[in-house]
């Protein structure tokens, strides 16, 4: 047989095809490259294990910092908690010690209520300046000479509004001030933690002969697997983010280490650095194991699976043609499965991918169906929502109030400026109502229908109602979907500034916050209580639910219409006390293009 013939696959069957395939394209290479695996050079393992080491070093401060984030998020948490800052204001005054235990029992208990870690491992201190507020619960004490003396206030109070970390004795601390937004002290968040978590995670990658150490920016260690190193200094080099150098940390010969070092990053994390030494000799030593055991196994391997190969190769290419056999039957239009057996195989997966695919086009087939059924049921709910906002954009009790009001002032005054000042009010807004089309406005025209509104209101109600407008003028052409602003000031002020004794008011404020723009419609009337309160916000969310009378049939349209137009991530939320007031918070996306009013609903 000359070389031709070999080669020449059309005299042979499947069998001697696929015993040539596998001698030539499988046996053949693997062969060759044990050669070479046995000719790669010292310096070469040494580089592919050090890699391995450094993905460790690169895990094991990952660790770390996941650790450290916890408590960083949680001082943060803190440290932004506006009703912490609302009670640690030193402009609140708890001069009656009965002011400082309701404060306690029902405002600053509940904040620190769900500090989640445990006690024996972290404590949380909260110091403030509030010279009224008596210390309570073991976390709030107020600062004297001997707290400004402490570092992790000393430094979180020079550190502004930034993270601050540090050591004490065998405890890790973060702290961070409290501060209002202009920047004011109220107080300081302090949390520790024994060292001991850090050693706890350093261990867990705490091979033979590997030297772990968490080091600060000045070089001194704080945690080790090696107890002994805590609290030295380590050389220069080592300190630096991402360094790697021969010579060890103490104690050894230059040469005969090599060192890894991984910065702890990212937002209010500290400035430190995780380095492992790792002897040379033993990552030498592993490599060397480990390149004989696997040409051992890779010898044996071959050996035993030709073997294999060659004696089930008969049920392999009956397994395929019956597969062919039923991908056939497929093509004619028959979705049957073909067999499967209980093996672990490439054709036993290919079986299995062909009977999942089977399975997809005829669960394709349902799914296409029930998407478009939820396409439409969407798409009339959106429908449904705007019909109904429509329907409120005037409500027939405030048009027959306005005009009840205009006649009386008509009657009552020598000077009509009042009345005619209401009529063309009222005019501007029948005259949106009646012309506005379409379901997106620009910010300003909604502004412009709200001061309509609340004129006409201050005209009827006198002195009873104040109000404030803050609009930046950069939102004031941003697209918004219409009456979703409006509806919630005439609940101010219908539930919340008619009921309420005396005059009220109602602000206004439209912000951007990232890739949200944020508006608030605050007032401080009655409020709502906390049972009435729960039912609306269940009312929001609550799927096909049931309109009722009151408060939230308005602010349920609006939420709606919110979630339909942008999606489930936006929408409508609600935050009241009783005889304090009520704000209702609308967040939408700040991106032109998507408020920009697009059609077609979120499913």
């Amino acid at each position: 047989m000359n070389l031709r013939s070999l080669f020449h696959f059309k005299s042979y069957n499947l069998r001697a095809k696929l015993i040539l395939l596998y001698l030539f394209a499988i046996m053949l290479p693997l062969l060759l490259i044990a050669q070479v695996l046995l000719k790669v050079s010292e310096n070469q393992i040494i580089r592919q294990t050090t890699e391995l080491t450094k993905e460790s070093s690169r895990q094991s401060a990952n660790n770390v910092q996941d650790l450290l984030k916890q408590y960083a998020d949680l001082a943060t948490h803190y440290s932004f908690d506006r009703q912490l800052q609302e009670y640690l204001n030193p402009a609140m005054d708890y001069s009656d010690y009965i002011d400082s235990i309701e404060a306690y029992q029902y405002y600053l208990k509940p904040i620190t209520y769900n500090f989640t870690l445990d006690a024996a491992t972290a404590k949380l201190s909260i110091y403030f300046l509030n010279d009224t507020l008596l210390p309570g619960l073991g976390i709030y004490r107020k600062v004297d000479d001997v707290v400004e003396l402490f570092h992790p206030y000393r430094r979180a109070v020079e550190a502004g509004r930034e993270v601050v970390w540090g050591k004490e004795a065998d405890e890790i601390y973060v702290s961070r001030t409290i501060r209002n937004a202009s920047g004011d002290l109220y107080g300081v968040i302090e949390l520790k933690f024994p060292e001991d978590r850090l050693y706890a995670l350093i261990r867990e990658s705490d091979p033979k002969e590997k030297t772990i150490a968490l080091a600060d920016v000045n070089g001194s260690i704080i945690s080790s697997n090696d107890r002994q190193l805590i609290g030295k200094k380590v050389p220069d080099e080592f300190a630096s983010a991402g360094g790697a150098s021969s010579r060890p940390i103490v104690g050894e010969s230059p040469g005969q280490f090599k060192t890894i070092a991984v910065p702890i990053d990212g937002k209010n994390m500290p400035a430190w650095t995780l380095i492992t030494q790792v002897p040379i000799d033993s990552l030498l030593t592993e490599a060397r194991y480990v390149r004989n055991v696997g040409l051992i196994v890779l010898g044996s391997t071959l050996l035993v699976s030709f073997l294999l190969f060659t004696l089930l190769l008969g049920r392999i290419t009956s397994r395929v043609r019956q597969l062919v056999s039923t991908m056939g039957k497929v093509k004619q239009g028959l979705f049957i499965r073909a067999p499967e057996r209980d093996s672990g195989d490439e054709i036993s997966q290919l079986t299995r991918s062909f009977n999942l695919m089977v399975a997809g086009l005829e669960r394709s087939i349902e799914d296409n169906y029930v998407t478009g059924l939820s396409l439409k049921d969407a798409e009339l709910k959106k429908r449904e929502a705007e019909l109904y906002a429509l329907q409120s954009q005037i409500n027939p009790h405030f048009l027959f109030n306005t005009l009840e009001s205009i006649r009386m002032k008509l009657i009552a005054s020598d000077d009509p400026r009042e009345a005619s000042d209401m009529v063309l009010n009222l005019s501007k807004i029948l005259r949106k109502s009646l012309n506005w089309h379409g379901n997106i406005v620009s910010v300003r025209e909604e502004i412009e229908l709200v001061r309509c509104y609340l004129d006409i209101q201050k005209y009827r109600f006198r002195n009873k109602i104040s109000d404030e407008l803050d609009i930046p003028e950069e939102l004031a052409e941003m697209s918004i979907p219409k009456l979703i602003i409006q509806p919630i000031v005439e609940n101010a002020i219908k539930h919340g500034i008619e009921n309420k004794k005396g005059s009220g008011s109602i602000a206004l404020r439209i912000r951007r916050q990232g890739d949200r723009v944020r508006i608030a419609v605050e007032d401080d009337g009655v409020g709502i209580d906390e049972q009435r309160l729960s039912s609306i916000r269940a009312s929001l969310t609550m799927k096909d639910a049931i309109r009722v009378e009151g408060r939230s049939i308005g602010l349920r349209n609006v939420h709606e219409r919110i979630v339909l137009q942008y999606g489930k991530d936006y929408g409508l939320s609600i935050e009241s006390a009783v005889n304090r007031g009520t704000t209702v918070v609308l967040e939408i996306p700040a991106d032109a293009e998507r408020a920009s009013g697009k059609e077609e609903p979120h499913v």
